[in-house]
């Protein structure tokens, strides 16, 4: 089965990851919003990252203690934090807000990488980007519907998320520098633990058996969310990939309205069309923009290289 599966195609081999990974973090989702119907939001958190630590724990030390070291600690600890915030308001808004709106207000991340590239990188942003980034805000702006009678506040908790994702997005792209990717993802849910116990103890009760297994399956879920996503743009290119993260959406959408009768708003639709549209294209203008970077490092004899599909490893 390997073999035949390795000898497919990458876009193909890419597309299955893509649509797993798609389908597990919706299922992530759900996994979060029954959960939090037993517990609070940040106790379900702290266990997340509990789990989740028990499960990369095995992976990371199979290699034995010198590839884990590092000196970057601090820069660990910022992503810690940041994190420990991206999960309370990202649970939170599942607890809270119907699922579809509460996924939909979280494709905002890469609006929010954009701007704080900008302004903690000196990233530049041309006008395309800046269109892009007004198009997808008044999506955002279409769903929440500030002044109307229907918005709740709750709204705000996704986007909270956003922000803390795309701050920590920031934090992983200097570490990849210089860690490996298992590290990163040890000293995270390492530090993340302890972090999120201290406000769990705050509003702690002692969890069910069924809230337990609901986390435990919900770790197992998102660890396999992010190996799918890696094992992905490991073989394709990323402007192709990053576009089967908001099919997400269709499959939450029916999660919700089968297992909690949840029908959208006729708003979210549109909102969410200029959100996934303005995602994409900033995705897709990065990725062009790292195209030409790197054949101009290489010179015009690889000219034609970054049109053809990147060979299997």
């Amino acid at each position: 089965m390997r073999e035949k599966f390795n000898a497919l195609p990458p876009y193909l081999q890419a597309t299955v990851f893509g649509l797993m990974a798609s389908i597990s973090a919706a299922i992530f989702s759900v996994f979060v919003r029954l959960a939090t119907e037993h517990i609070d939001p940040l106790q379900a958190v702290f266990f997340r990252n509990l789990f989740g630590l028990i499960l990369i724990a095995p992976l990371a030390f199979r290699s034995g203690i010198a590839p884990l070291k590092t000196k970057r600690l601090p820069m660990f600890l910022l992503r810690a934090v940041l994190s420990m915030g991206a999960m309370s308001f990202w649970f939170s808004a599942l607890a809270y807000l119907p699922l579809a709106e509460a996924t939909t207000l979280n494709f905002t991340v890469p609006l929010f990488g954009t701007v704080l590239a900008a302004i903690f990188l000196g990233e530049k942003v041309r006008q395309y980007r800046v269109a892009a980034l007004l198009v997808g805000f008044g999506g955002v702006l279409i769903i929440i519907r500030p002044g109307a009678e229907t918005m709740q506040m709750a709204s705000l908790l996704p986007i909270a998320a956003a922000v803390c994702m795309a701050s920590a997005g920031l934090t992983i792209k200097s570490l990849s520098r210089t860690e490996n990717p298992t590290t990163i993802i040890l000293y995270m849910m390492a530090l993340t633990t302890p972090l999120t116990l201290i406000p769990a103890l705050f509003v702690w009760e002692t969890p069910s058996v069924d809230a337990l297994l609901l986390m435990a399956a919900g770790a197992f879920m998102a660890n396999i969310t992010q190996l799918c996503n890696t094992n992905a743009f490991r073989v394709y290119d990323y402007g192709f990939v990053i576009g089967f993260n908001y099919l997400r959406l269709p499959f939450v959408l029916i999660i919700a309205l089968v297992m909690f009768g949840e029908v959208p708003e006729i708003w979210l639709l549109p909102g969410a069309g200029l959100i996934i549209g303005s995602a994409l294209f900033i995705a897709r203008r990065e990725a062009k923009l790292a195209k030409e970077a790197n054949r101009i490092k290489r010179g015009p004899s690889a000219a034609t290289t970054d049109i053809e599909p990147p060979s299997k490893p």
